[in-house]
């Protein structure tokens, strides 16, 4: 009897992905609130506004022994806001400038690093940087939630259809009848059907989330940026394939079985 090799189980590789979103969605929120801490701090230093009347010579500090500069209280407080969350080491391990190019850009990181002073021109600039990365993050935490609840869709169906499955192969069908036969060629035709409705509804709401949250060149949707560490990057379609596999090798059964069926 011919059935398919040790199929994977449903629920483990969406429980997987499940988790993997639990774990997304934890660091973004942390490093959102990370963000609003790091405002917070830049909102609390005072812009450095040199004159003409006012501006050091050349080659003379604006600082006195003891005091720190606007540029270094905004470097404090960038590394013990955002550098400091929990997962930034394993997930980041940049440098300072580094950091700041890949969050905001490469302008904001040579202003912060290479300036000369926190002046209200690099304030502005900075705090705007900021809240376009929060309103990334609180986007990206809205993907993650409908993400995961379309794979908590999904599950129920391929589970259910995996079931099934499991029992017709269990299933000699020669002693069955033509009539019999042919009912279960029918119903497997309709479990096809399903994988296809089932293939069809990710792949819309794959491209919804695409549209929603802008992601980066190299990622090309939703789910390879969230599935990057699984040996899949796509989970449920993956297991719709392997379904559509165990179902044509039981329509091959059956077919066979009722060419030659005699009553």
């Amino acid at each position: 009897m011919a059935t398919c090799a040790s199929p994977t189980n449903p629920d483990d590789r969406l429980a997987e992905a499940v988790a993997e979103l639990r774990r997304e969605h934890r660091r973004t929120a942390d490093e959102l609130e990370a963000l609003r801490g790091f405002e917070d701090r830049v909102r609390a230093i005072p812009s450095e506004e040199h004159t003409a009347r006012s501006r050091p010579a050349i080659g003379v500090t604006t600082a006195t022994v003891g005091t720190t500069t606007g540029l270094q209280q905004v470097q404090a407080a960038y590394e013990s806001t955002l550098m400091s969350v929990p997962h930034y080491l394993e997930e980041y391990d940049d440098t300072y400038p580094e950091s700041l190019a890949e969050e905001f850009s490469p302008d904001i990181a040579s202003a912060l690093t290479d300036g000369t002073e926190f002046n209200g021109r690099c304030k502005r600039a900075v705090l705007s940087a900021i809240s376009t990365s929060q309103s990334a993050r609180k986007l990206l935490l809205g993907v993650t939630d409908r993400e995961r609840d379309s794979i908590r869709a999904a599950q129920d169906d391929v589970v259910s259809l995996a079931e099934e499955l499991d029992d017709l192969e269990a299933m000699s069908f020669s002693e069955e009848t033509f009539g019999a036969l042919d009912a279960y060629r029918a119903r497997l035709e309709v479990m096809r059907n399903r994988c296809g409705e089932i293939s069809d509804r990710r792949q819309r709401s794959i491209f919804d989330q695409r549209r929603i949250q802008r992601f980066p060149s190299n990622v090309p949707d939703v789910t390879a940026y969230f599935y990057q560490d699984m040996d899949v990057e796509y989970p449920v379609m993956s297991i719709v394939a392997e379904l559509l596999n165990r179902i044509g090798a039981l329509q091959t059964r059956v077919e066979r079985e009722m060419a030659f069926c005699h009553g």
